[in-house]
């Protein structure tokens, strides 16, 4: 679904992706964990094209998405190829990031009508189902400013699910949540994991890692250190670092 050869990504003469070689198949929940700075969020927001890489390639459901390398393009790939591509990502931020003078259900329904062209017969139906799934069925016609933090984060998986992507980004989706708020986010997406949903999630919610992930990643300094089963990277991992950085968190 997924492939990165040889990415690299570097914000002036700062190299925060340094050859980042990945491929995610159907159904896979792959984790990523490392310390911050470790370009783990950058990784993702280079899939969706938010950031253009500096050089390798990127394939997404089998086709090229982007290639460059010092800043030039080595292959003319259409812009509008390359959001069609994108659309079959669905990504879900730290920050919510929804328009707060649209109520929950228009949220949801704005991209697919603007960007897909759904009729409205067809995305109410949609958008009642993800309603249905995230548990706000209620809430539908409440604006953000009067949600708390796990239901805007809820808000915000439905509105990305509702592109109908092939795979799903996550960064962090916890990470600016009340601890308690933190569990009904974390339900959501076992659902969607459950139901064979393609996801790559960043993450320090080692225990999501652990019991939904089917890999997992560790990042460190733009680098891919070591990936493996949950099982083997938390109770017997290969690589000093990832021994030092499960050490303090563990």
């Amino acid at each position: 679904m997924i492939k990165l050869e040889n990415v690299y990504k570097s914000f002036g003469d700062l190299e925060v992706l340094k050859d980042i070689n990945l491929e995610v198949n159907p159904g896979e929940v792959v984790c990523v964990i490392g310390p911050s700075g470790s370009g783990k969020s950058t990784m993702l927001r280079c899939l969706n094209q938010l950031e253009r890489i500096t050089s390798g390639k990127i394939y997404i459901d089998g086709e090229l998405a982007d290639q460059r390398e010092m800043g030039k393009d080595l292959q003319d790939i259409p812009a509008e190829k390359v959001q069609e591509l994108c659309t079959e990502l669905g990504m879900v931020f730290q920050r919510f990031n929804l328009f707060p003078h649209l109520t929950v259900y228009e949220n949801i329904t704005i991209a697919p009508k603007i960007v897909k062209k759904f009729k409205e017969e067809d995305i109410k139906a949609i958008a009642y189902d993800l309603l249905k799934l995230v548990g706000l069925e209620d809430k539908k016609d409440e604006y953000p400013s009067r949600l708390s933090g796990g239901q805007q984060q809820r808000v915000a998986i439905a509105r990305a699910l509702a592109m109908q992507p092939k795979i799903m980004l996550f960064d962090e989706p916890t990470s600016a949540l009340d601890p308690e708020l933190v569990g009904e986010v974390l339900e959501v997406m076992k659902k969607l994991a459950k139901d064979g949903m393609t996801m790559i999630v960043v993450t320090h919610e080692m225990g999501f890692a652990k019991e939904v992930g089917t890999r997992v990643i560790f990042m460190d300094e733009g680098r891919i250190v070591e990936q493996g089963e949950p099982s083997q990277i938390f109770a017997d991992p290969k690589e000093d670092r990832t021994k030092a950085f499960l050490k303090k968190i563990l």
